[in-house]
């Protein structure tokens, strides 16, 4: 049997498409997640429980790699989805997602991004083991600018560049929910590095991508720029439709 990079949110997935099948038709439980694992390309229900013990040995750089081989085959194939990873040696979930046959991996404390693939192209990536982390090979800063999600790079192909289409939403949820307690704490309530937008600022920011409308629309608003998160943050408000919800787990696609 050959080795499929499996998480344990695949796993999840799988099993709740079983689920949904017995409802809908019925059938023995074992039989459909026989069914399930082979639409997947497993050969069968154990071949996907001996793909993710192994998936959960490999080291911290070999995890990462695996992550990223997950996302990967996704943009390859058209897919959108989102991973939520830790790979077991870094100080901080990383996210990151599929679409439009490209991928990143992001890092949600600094900001920084990885292009994984873009264009259908796969791109290098570099991890490395240090006795008390893995380093990455960040290929610069990213940031969401509206609708849009806005990369500044020294990657020969990506650039600085400007992209629409991917589902911010969803990624702004998912990247909430990955930030270390303290960032988040200091961006969303404290602010502390947050800066006013001056002409010159919004100038700069203008020439870097962003859309005119959106910081007038912050400055309105009362926004501040956050150079560690390189977006616009807002004083503190208290919704009253706030129903206190976090994300659902990840599943294996949008």
């Amino acid at each position: 049997m050959r080795f499929i990079p499996t998480s344990a949110a695949i796993v999840e997935s799988l099993k709740k498409q079983a689920k949904k099948l017995q409802r809908n038709g019925g059938g023995k439980h074992a039989d459909l997640l026989d069914r399930v694992a082979k639409g997947a390309g497993y050969q069968h229900w154990h071949h996907v429980s001996i793909c993710l013990k192994q998936t959960e040995t490999k080291s911290g750089v070999e995890a990462l790699h695996l992550d990223c081989d997950i996302i990967l085959r996704a943009a390859r194939e058209g897919v959108e989805k989102v991973i939520v990873t830790n790979a077991g040696e870094l100080p901080v979930p990383l996210v990151m997602f599929a679409c439009q046959q490209d991928a990143w991996l992001l890092d949600p404390d600094e900001s920084l991004v990885l292009c994984l693939m873009f264009q259908g192209e796969e791109q290098e990536r570099h991890f490395e083991d240090s006795p008390r982390q893995i380093r990455i090979g960040w290929d610069g800063t990213y940031a969401f600018n509206g609708e849009a999600f806005v990369v500044a790079t020294e990657h020969p192909t990506v650039g600085t560049r400007v992209i629409l289409g991917y589902p911010l939403e969803e990624l702004r949820r998912w990247i909430d929910k990955a930030q270390a307690y303290g960032k988040r704490f200091d961006t969303s309530i404290g602010q502390d590095d947050a800066i006013d937008l001056t002409p010159d600022l919004v100038a700069r920011l203008i020439a870097e991508g962003w859309e005119v409308k959106s910081i007038e629309e912050g400055r309105r608003g009362g926004a501040r720029f956050s150079p560690s998160r390189k977006s616009l943050v807002y004083p503190p408000q208290i919704s009253d439709n706030d129903d206190g919800l976090e994300p659902a787990a990840p599943s294996v696609g949008m």
